[in-house]
């Protein structure tokens, strides 16, 4: 389906403002402060799942029996990331009220899972327009009879997601994080299925690994390189502007680095982008 423009201003990405994507939701941008009391590993999940279109999800989709190159973007989101991202309290509340049910799922449980039910992976991400989160688990699909469009809406809080506004929530986490969209298109169905095949040997793979850190070496990396070695303000930096300022470092260095050696008669600068000469230019 067709992407709507959204024009998503850069100087209030890098300021770190919230961006309205409706007039009840916006996309914030949390402090790696806020990020690393909440979970640096939930946080980021959520954003790669929110943003995570077919061929982010090759083998889970097709042991589902759906194909990854035919699922649009925004039916992806309504049929399955929508309850990857909210959280579980009112399937916990569920298993409350049938006790007898579930009572040996709920002696099972240990206080910590227990806890993780409550937790709204889009707690620092989606917000309403007076400030609080948005729990997508609020919402239920719902089918505009005129259009026939599925859409997620909360009766609690009168707010509407449809595929428009869901666009404008995609591009704009993006944006804030450097992402681009997976495009993806295998050349044919043999390469489908290695590709698919490929994925899920990856995760199964990296099931078991422990979790490191995104953020920690590139904090470590800014602070030292802008001599800022222990100075507790990088935590109160939103996480646009800090995203964009490691890229400037890096492109810095390269345009210093080029410079320096065609200064000294080591490089030439012939074929070179001029973009990577001017360190002040456009970031890719």
């Amino acid at each position: 389906s067709r992407v709507m423009p959204f024009d998503i201003d850069d100087l209030s990405i890098y300021r770190g403002v919230d961006i309205p994507v409706s007039n009840k939701i916006m996309v914030s941008q949390p402090t790696l402060g806020e990020i690393q009391e909440f979970s640096e590993r939930k946080y980021f999940s959520a954003v790669y799942n929110l943003t995570a279109v077919g061929a982010d999800m090759k083998w889970q989709l097709w042991d589902s029996g759906i194909d990854y190159t035919e699922i649009e973007d925004y039916d992806l989101f309504v049929k399955l990331i929508f309850m990857l991202v909210s959280s579980k309290k009112k399937m916990y509340e569920n298993m409350l009220l049938e006790k007898d049910k579930y009572s040996e799922t709920l002696s099972n449980l240990t206080e910590e899972e227990i806890a993780d039910f409550s937790v709204n992976p889009l707690k620092l991400i989606l917000k309403k327009s007076n400030g609080e989160s948005i729990d997508l688990c609020n919402f239920e699909r719902y089918i505009i009879k005129d259009t026939e469009e599925v859409i997620l809406y909360s009766n609690e809080d009168d707010i509407r997601i449809d595929r428009v506004v869901y666009q404008k929530i995609v591009q704009a986490i993006r944006k804030i994080h450097g992402l681009k969209r997976n495009n993806e298109i295998p050349a044919n169905e043999r390469t489908k299925m290695d590709l698919i095949e490929d994925a899920r040997d990856e995760a199964l793979a990296s099931s078991n690994k422990p979790y490191k850190s995104v953020l920690t070496p590139l904090i470590s990396a800014l602070t030292v390189k802008c001599g800022q070695c222990g100075d507790d303000k990088i935590w109160d930096m939103k996480i646009g502007m800090f995203l964009d300022n490691i890229k400037r470092v890096g492109k810095i260095q390269d345009c210093e680095l080029l410079l320096q050696g065609a200064y000294s008669g080591f490089a030439s600068l012939k074929g070179i982008d001029r973009n990577r000469l001017e360190w002040a230019g456009e970031l890719n």
